[in-house]
C-alpha cells in the first residue's frame, strides 16, 4: 500500500472474507469516508512511505516485430500509431472515416504466433489473408501491432515481483498485459484524427468466414438500430458459457462514451488493486486487476452495470465469434456463422479449415501467403 502511488497509508480488509482481499484508501483522506460496515476494517500501514516511486523497467523491443506478417507494400501511412503496420485499406474515400480492423499479433514466449525471425505459423496466416481478403471485399482498413508497447508491466505488477528479475516478471504477466494491449489499440485509434466510425479489435485466431457479408457493416447497423455504442459477444457456444463475454471481438462505434470507456478501462489496470476512481463513464471507483475479459465482465454485469449496459450489446457468439473447438469448426461453412474463433489448442487447424475446406476463405490460392506451407 505504502509504495502504491495512487494510495494512502491506510487499507480496508475483511478478516470474515479474505478472498475480497485488501483495498487501499486513497490519499486524500478516504480512509475516512464512505458507509460504515460490519465486514470491514481499516488498517493503517507501517512501511515508510517513498519520497520516489521506482520507474517500471522497459524490455527491450522486439527485433523486426513485423517480419513475416502480411504488411502492404508502399509508403508507411503516417496515421499508423506506434510501430503498428498497415496491411490493407480500402475505404473509400481514402484517408478519413470508416471502419478500422485492428489485431494484434504479440509473439509470446511460448512462439504461438511464431518468431520474427522465420516464417509465421500456417495457421496464422491463413486468418491474416482471410481477414485482408474481407477488407478488401468489403472496403476497410486493417491494421497489425507486432510491437508491445513499453513499458509492458505496470508499477503494481513490478511491485509485486519484488521489483528484480525483469524477464520472469515479463513471462508471468505477458498473457494478461498482451490481452490489456487490446484495450490500448481501441484507446488509440478511436481517438485518432483519421475519424473511424468503427474500430473493430479481433484477436488474431479469429476469421470472418462469411465472404459474400459485410459483417462490420451489419454489426454496425444492429448498433444503430438498438442505439448502442459497443458490440460484444456471449461465449453461448460453450457449455455454461452463456451470458460470459468473450473478449476476443470486441466493435466499437465512435461516440464520446467509447473514447471514455477504452481510456478508463485501460487506466483501471494501470491502477490495479488501488482502483480507478471517478471514471469517465461515469463508474466512481472500480478494479480491474486481473485480465481485460473479467474487466468487461464485471461492467457488465458487476459493479459498473448501471454505466455500461445502456450503452452495450451483447450478440450470440455462435454467430459472431464462434469457437472452433469443441466440433465449432464443422460449422465454418454455415451461413449463419460470420466469425470464427480458433482459441487455444485449436489454432493449429485453423490453415487446413481456411485453405483447404469447402472452400479457399483466403482468397490467395494454394500458393498465396497463406496457404502455402514453404
Amino acid at each position: 500500500v505504502g509504495h502504491t502511488e495512487g494510495c494512502g497509508m491506510q487499507f480496508m480488509f475483511s478478516v470474515a472474507r479474505p478472498e475480497w482481499a485488501c483495498r487501499c484508501c486513497s490519499p486524500d483522506g478516504g480512509e475516512d469516508g464512505g458507509p460504515a460496515s460490519a465486514v470491514w476494517d481499516v488498517y493503517n500501514a507501517r512501511t515508510e512511505r517513498p519520497k520516489v516511486f521506482v520507474d517500471v523497467p522497459t524490455a527491450p523491443p522486439v527485433p523486426h516485430a513485423s517480419k513475416g506478417l502480411p504488411v502492404a507494400e508502399g509508403d508507411r501511412p503516417d496515421w499508423l500509431i506506434k510501430e503498428d503496420e498497415l496491411v490493407v485499406d480500402e475505404r473509400d474515400p481514402p484517408g478519413s472515416g470508416g471502419i478500422l480492423i485492428i489485431q494484434a499479433v504479440l509473439s509470446d514466449a511460448r512462439a504461438d504466433w511464431g518468431k520474427s525471425s522465420g516464417m509465421r505459423p500456417h495457421w496464422l496466416r491463413a486468418i491474416l489473408t482471410t481477414n485482408r481478403a474481407h477488407a478488401r471485399r468489403h472496403g476497410h482498413a486493417m491494421i497489425l501491432r507486432a510491437q508491445p508497447s513499453q513499458p509492458q508491466l505496470t508499477r503494481w505488477q513490478w511491485r509485486n515481483c519484488g521489483m528484480k528479475h525483469m524477464e520472469k516478471c515479463l513471462k508471468d504477466n505477458e498473457r494478461e498485459n498482451f490481452n490489456w494491449e487490446k484495450h490500448l489499440m481501441i484507446k488509440e485509434y478511436v481517438l485518432s484524427p483519421q475519424n473511424f466510425t468503427h474500430i473493430l479489435m479481433l484477436d488474431a485466431d479469429a476469421a470472418f468466414v462469411n465472404r459474400e457479408h459485410d459483417t462490420l457493416r451489419q454489426i454496425a447497423s444492429i448498433l444503430e438500430a438498438k442505439g448502442k455504442d459497443i458490440f460484444l459477444t456471449d461465449e453461448d457456444w460453450l457449455e455454461h458459457g452463456e451470458g460470459r463475454i468473450n473478449g476476443g471481438l470486441m466493435f466499437a462505434k465512435s461516440t464520446d462514451f467509447t473514447k471514455g470507456l477504452f481510456q478508463d478501462t485501460f487506466d483501471a489496470h494501470l491502477a490495479g488493486s488501488a482502483m480507478l476512481k471517478n471514471w469517465r463513464i461515469g463508474v466512481d471507483e472500480m478494479e480491474c486487476s486481473s485480465n481485460e475479459q473479467i474487466c468487461l465482465n464485471d461492467l457488465w454485469q458487476g459493479k459498473g452495470k448501471l454505466w455500461f449496459e445502456p450503452h452495450a450489446m451483447m450478440a450470440s457468439g455462435l454467430i459472431y465469434n464462434r469457437g472452433a473447438e469443441r466440433g465449432g469448426e464443422k460449422h465454418i461453412d454455415s451461413p449463419s456463422v460470420e466469425v470464427m474463433h480458433w482459441m487455444g489448442g485449436s489454432k493449429a487447424n485453423a490453415g487446413v479449415a481456411l485453405c483447404n475446406g469447402p472452400r479457399d476463405f483466403t482468397g490467395d490460392g494454394p500458393n498465396g501467403y497463406g496457404c502455402r506451407l514453404k
